[in-house]
C-alpha cells in the first residue's frame, strides 16, 4: 500500500496498465490512464445477471435495468439523465448478460465528472416508481417481440434453448412476455436492494482521467443511500446445467424466404486453459473472410451468404457452434459442409500456416479494440467482475502465442467433433426427423 493511502484502498504493481482499489465498503475500482485519449469511457458493472433468475421472475435483471432509467433522484423526469449526457457530447446506456449488468457513460475528457455522476445515479439511486413499471412492461414485451422477429438473432436463442433445457442459461436474457407482465413491483425492488451493494459492483474508467479523482469521487456515493430492509443473503450456488444430448435437434418453423441454423456442441468455461485454443480454433474455422468456413460454404459453393463460427463463456460452462443464413433448398448440402469442416478439423493437424493467421486476426482485432476508451472499461470490469484477476492485453497474447498445432488438434477432438454436434433451425421448414437424418449422415 502506497503511503499516504486511504483506508481500504488497495493499489496495483507498476507493471500493470491499470491501478485497482478496493474501498472499505467493498466497492472495487479499476482503472486504466489512456493519455492521447480526448474521451472517458465509465462502467458500472453489477455482478448479477439473467443466470441468477428462476423461471417465476425470468427477466428480472433487465427489466430493472430498463425501469432505472425512467427517474433517479437527480433525474427524476425520464429522458432528463440522457439529456445530461447527451448534453455535454457524450453517450450513456445499459446492457444486461447472463452474469453481469452494465452501466456506461462515455463522454468528452472534461466532462468525465457527469459521466460518474450519471452511472452512479442509474445504479444507486433509482426511483423505481410502480408507475414507471407499469409503464416500461409493454415496451420490453416489444422488445422481446423484435428479437423473435430476428432469425439471425433468435436462432442462437433457440440454440441455448436446446443445448441448456429448463437451466436459467437456456431462457432469453429479457424473459418472457408472460414474466415481464407478470413482474411486482415488491420483486423489482427487492432485486435492486439484493444485488446492487457496493461488494457487488464494480466500477471502472478508461482515458483520459486520474485513477485517485475517480476513487475520490465514488467514496461518498453509498453515504446518501437509505439502508437496505432485506437481510444480506450470499449468492446461491450457480446451478450446473446438463448439456442436451448429442444429436438433439430443435427445429421453429417460419414462413421466410431464408434459413437460419446454428449447429453447436458445448465449450468451456471461461477460466479453462483450453479457452484460448478453442478461440483460435473457431478463428480458423469461421471468423473472418479467409476462413475454412466462408472460403468453402461462400466463395467456393455459394451455399450461404453468413456463415461464422460463434462462442460463449461462463463461469462453468460454455459454447461453441457455426451460425448460418442460407436458401432452405441447400439445407442439405449447407449443414453436409458444415459437418465436414466440423470432421476435417478434428482429423486433420491445422497448418503451422494457417494457425499463425488465426493468431495474428485474432491478436490484431484485440489490439485494435484496445485502443478505445469504451472496450478498456469493459475489459477491466470484465475481469474485475469474472475473472479471479484482470489479464493485460500482452497476458492474452502470451497465452494464445502458446497454443500449438497439438493443442488445437486435442481441443477440436475433444469439443468440436461432429457427433457432439447439436442443431437448431429456424425456417420454413417442418420436419425434425429429416434435420435429425441429416446431423448424422
Amino acid at each position: 500500500m502506497r503511503s499516504g493511502a486511504p483506508a481500504g484502498r488497495v493499489r496495483a504493481t507498476a507493471s500493470l496498465p491499470y491501478q485497482r482499489s478496493v474501498l472499505p465498503n467493498g466497492l472495487r475500482v479499476v482503472t486504466q490512464p489512456m493519455p492521447t485519449a480526448r474521451s472517458v469511457a465509465v462502467g458500472l458493472f453489477v455482478g448479477v445477471g439473467s443466470r441468477s433468475e428462476d423461471e417465476a421472475h425470468a427477466g428480472l435483471s433487465h427489466l430493472l435495468e430498463h425501469l432505472v432509467f425512467k427517474g433517479t433522484r437527480r433525474y427524476p423526469e425520464p429522458g432528463g439523465l440522457s439529456e445530461a449526457v447527451e448534453g455535454c457530447g457524450g453517450g450513456v446506456n445499459a446492457a444486461t448478460d447472463r452474469e453481469l449488468t452494465i452501466y456506461t457513460a462515455r463522454v468528452p475528457s472534461e466532462a468525465a465528472a457527469r459521466a460518474l455522476e450519471v452511472v452512479a445515479d442509474l445504479v444507486l439511486s433509482p426511483l423505481l416508481r410502480r408507475s414507471d413499471l407499469i409503464a416500461e412492461k409493454p415496451v420490453i414485451v416489444d422488445e422481446i417481440r423484435m428479437y423473435v422477429d430476428s432469425p439471425g438473432d433468435h436462432v442462437f436463442s433457440l440454440f441455448d434453448e436446446l443445448l441448456f433445457g429448463a437451466h436459467p442459461l437456456g431462457r432469453e436474457i429479457a424473459g418472457t412476455p408472460r414474466s415481464v407482465r407478470r413482474a411486482r413491483h415488491d420483486t423489482v425492488v427487492d432485486h435492486w436492494q439484493r444485488w446492487y451493494r457496493p461488494s457487488n459492483l464494480v466500477l471502472t474508467a478508461a482515458g483520459s482521467i486520474r485513477h485517485d479523482d475517480v476513487v475520490k469521487a465514488s467514496e461518498g456515493w453509498f453515504e446518501a443511500r437509505v439502508p437496505e430492509s432485506v437481510p444480506v443473503h450470499l449468492p446461491p450456488a450457480l446451478e450446473q446445467p446438463r448439456p442436451a444430448p448429442a444429436g438433439s435437434v430443435r427445429l421453429a418453423f417460419r414462413r421466410l424466404s431464408q434459413g437460419n441454423l446454428c449447429i453447436g456442441m458445448p465449450g468451456v468455461a471461461r477460466d479453462d486453459p483450453d479457452r484460448w485454443a478453442l478461440d483460435l480454433l473457431g478463428a480458423v474455422l469461421g471468423d473472418g473472410m479467409s476462413s475454412r468456413l466462408f472460403v468453402e460454404l461462400r466463395e467456393r459453393r455459394s451455399l450461404s451468404y453468413d456463415v461464422s463460427t460463434f462462442g460463449a463463456t461462463y463461469a462453468d460452462c460454455g459454447t461453441f457452434g457455426v451460425h448460418a443464413g442460407f436458401d432452405p433448398e441447400q439445407a442439405p448440402a449447407l449443414i453436409a459442409a458444415i459437418m465436414e469442416q466440423l470432421e476435417r478439423v478434428a482429423q486433420e493437424p491445422v497448418s503451422s500456416a494457417e494457425l499463425d493467421r488465426a493468431r495474428a486476426y485474432t491478436r490484431g482485432r484485440l489490439e485494435l479494440r484496445m485502443e478505445e476508451t469504451g472496450a478498456v472499461a469493459s475489459w477491466l470490469g470484465t475481469g474485475e467482475s469474472l475473472l479471479p484477476r484482470i489479464l493485460t492485453v500482452d497476458e492474452v497474447i502470451e497465452r494464445l502465442q502458446a497454443v500449438t498445432v497439438d493443442d488445437l488438434l486435442r481441443v477440436a477432438r475433444t469439443y468440436v467433433r461432429p457427433d457432439l454436434a447439436r442443431l437448431a433451425v429456424l425456417g420454413p421448414f417442418r420436419s425434425r426427423l429429416r434435420f435429425e437424418r441429416m446431423l448424422q449422415a
